[in-house]
């Protein structure tokens, strides 16, 4: 039986997540740290993903589902955050898998810095067949994410862990922004509290034809309001995001050119 008072809520959204949604739900399941509850949004789903979560849900009173009309992620993620009932808020998605001690060493290090309000953690990048291709690494300490953080995202956003309390206090995911959400959230988090990094690699982030990714034009665009707000109402420099939004800007046009051209 779920503990009524676990201390982590594991809370994701899914919409149309066959493909890898019985790899993602059982790395959660597989934590060594047990003492979690689940709670999961299926977003309107119309293919397999239904059934899966019943499936899971019967096995493990952990799981939570909370069927909804087609919202999303941003909406699915403001209900899943009022939901959740833990002081620590973990993000999971539907596609990601989650090394078997990330829950245990994200917890821990959340206990031994009460200053953070969210951390992430390192990771690797993983394609459709759970090959690694690449990595994510970001610095640890606030400072230097702070610095860095209008430039780039300095987190994965399936790795995070939130201190529930100060998330909801500061206003949750902004409903303006249908991507790049988590983008617009760790700026406005970090421009008001610490923020850090895992030093571990503890998730497997996986890239494949329909995950949100930068390199699509509406994520981008959303990044790029992201950084106007930052600037505007979360007090970071107006030049050097200016900079910044002209330099993300060439890169994009420059990419566009060369698909342009093969």
């Amino acid at each position: 039986m779920m503990n009524p008072s676990p201390r982590v809520s594991v809370i994701m959204s899914v919409y149309n997540g066959q493909s890898f949604l019985r790899d993602a739900l059982q790395s959660i399941l597989a934590q060594g740290f047990t003492d979690f509850e689940f709670l999961i949004v299926d977003d309107g789903s119309t293919d397999e993903t239904p059934y899966i979560l019943s499936e899971y849900a019967a096995r493990d009173s952990r799981i939570r589902v909370i069927s909804t009309a087609q919202q999303g992620l941003t909406a699915a993620l403001r209900l899943l955050c009022q939901k959740a009932v833990a002081p620590y808020l973990a993000r999971m998605d539907a596609d990601d898998i989650a090394m078997k001690n990330r829950l245990a060493h994200q917890y821990a290090y959340m206990e031994a810095h009460p200053d953070l309000a969210a951390s992430g953690t390192q990771g690797i990048i993983i394609d459709t067949q759970g090959k690694e291709v690449g990595k994510k690494i970001f610095p640890t300490e606030h400072k230097e994410i702070h610095k860095r953080l209008l430039f780039n995202n300095q987190f994965i956003h399936s790795s995070l862990m939130f201190r529930r309390e100060l998330l909801l206090k500061n206003g949750s995911y902004n409903v303006n922004f249908r991507r790049s959400q988590d983008y617009e959230l760790m700026l406005r988090l970090a421009s008001r509290h610490e923020v850090g990094n895992v030093p571990e690699v503890l998730m497997s982030w996986r890239v494949h034809a329909h995950s949100l990714s930068w390199t699509s034009k509406a994520q981008e665009r959303d990044a790029l309001r992201a950084r106007v707000l930052a600037i505007r109402e979360y007090g970071y420099s107006f030049f050097l995001g200016s900079v910044f939004i002209l330099i993300r800007c060439f890169w994009r046009m420059e990419e566009e050119w060369r698909i342009a051209l093969n």
